[in-house]
């Protein structure tokens, strides 16, 4: 396959530690489940996993991931693997696909998201977030691959769009257009039923409060999840940025960790931000909503699910440093 070839030195996260796959035990057979980053070798453990499932007579019921991305080639070595086996595909509650992940889990038949599962897709590039002319070939690999997968070309022209700095988180119409059966999953154009009324009037009245009070997480934590919330400021973003909503990723090998953003703007003009911190394998370690002053070198944050706030301030270097907390 010549988007194979080309896609050896182009990845869509920088590379970390290889993801962590096995088999767990299962009603009917095993789940295979891969966690992490995905990267050289990871293809080749998997179809292992899968030989040894079919050796000892055992259904593979599902593949479950949790994925920030990796490589590219393995992720279309996975996505091969995973169709040509006719596998079922799941990203649970919370969890994370994106980038090279997607593949993977578009290859499924049939797919499922849980609770508040983020799936995500953008442009592919070199190491590093480079984009030249090779990665751009890729990438152009990449989106008929992906509708050989059955992406609709409207998400797929989407990913074409979307720099490989940031990610296109997909909504629920979008993995219904996919074919994703949503396990639970409240749907966003449901209205959430509060006695202060809709979804949208919410988030307006979140754009008007300081995002840093017990109080102000309180009555959020009290008539919405965080899948909801998130849902909530995606669309006051993407209204506020011609459509698209204002997301961004950077992962951090050095500090184990990647970053997921959401920006957006408070009624004042200052920037709101959600921010979802994780580890190197994907695993949520912390939900945070954020303020910044009007000069952007001060933010004042709240944990979503403790209450506990802390401040930070722009060094001169323009890292950002705690300077208060709880």
């Amino acid at each position: 396959m010549i988007f194979l070839g080309l896609a050896i030195a182009v990845c869509c996260v920088e590379q970390a530690s290889s993801a962590t796959i096995r088999s767990i035990p299962a009603k009917r057979g095993v789940i295979i489940e891969i966690s992490g980053q995905i990267t050289d070798g990871d293809a080749d453990v998997f179809i292992g996993e899968l030989k040894r499932a079919n050796a000892s007579g055992k259904i593979v019921e599902y593949v479950q991931l949790n994925s920030a991305g990796g490589k590219l080639v393995e992720g279309v070595k996975l996505a091969t693997a995973i169709r040509e086996g006719k596998i079922s595909t799941a990203v649970g509650p919370g969890a994370v696909c994106a980038s090279a992940c997607f593949l993977a889990f578009a290859a499924g038949d049939p797919k499922f998201a849980g609770d508040g599962a983020r799936i995500g897709v953008h442009r592919a590039s070199l190491k590093g977030g480079q984009e030249t002319v090779l990665s751009e070939a890729v990438t152009s690999s990449m989106g008929s691959f992906a509708k050989e997968l059955g992406v609709p070309s409207g998400i797929v022209g989407r990913m074409l769009k979307t720099s490989p700095k940031q990610i296109l988180w997909l909504n629920s119409q979008d993995l219904h257009s996919m074919g994703v059966t949503l396990e639970g999953e409240r749907m966003r154009t449901r209205q959430v039923a509060t006695n202060e009324g809709s979804t949208q009037q919410l988030t307006e009245e979140f754009a008007s409060l300081p995002a840093v009070t017990p109080q102000t997480r309180a009555s959020l934590t009290g008539v919405l999840s965080w899948n909801d919330f998130i849902d909530s400021v995606a669309k006051l973003s993407a209204e506020q940025n011609d459509g698209s909503a204002a997301t961004s990723r950077l992962c951090q090998p050095q500090l184990n960790n990647c970053v997921l953003g959401l920006s957006y703007f408070l009624k004042d003009g200052r920037q709101g931000l959600a921010v979802v911190i994780q580890d190197m394998r994907g695993k949520t370690m912390r939900r945070e909503v954020c303020e910044f002053n009007n000069a952007n070198d001060v933010r004042s944050c709240v944990d979503w699910d403790s209450g506990a706030k802390h401040r930070d301030v722009k060094n001169t270097t323009g890292d950002w440093v705690q300077i208060t907390g709880n």
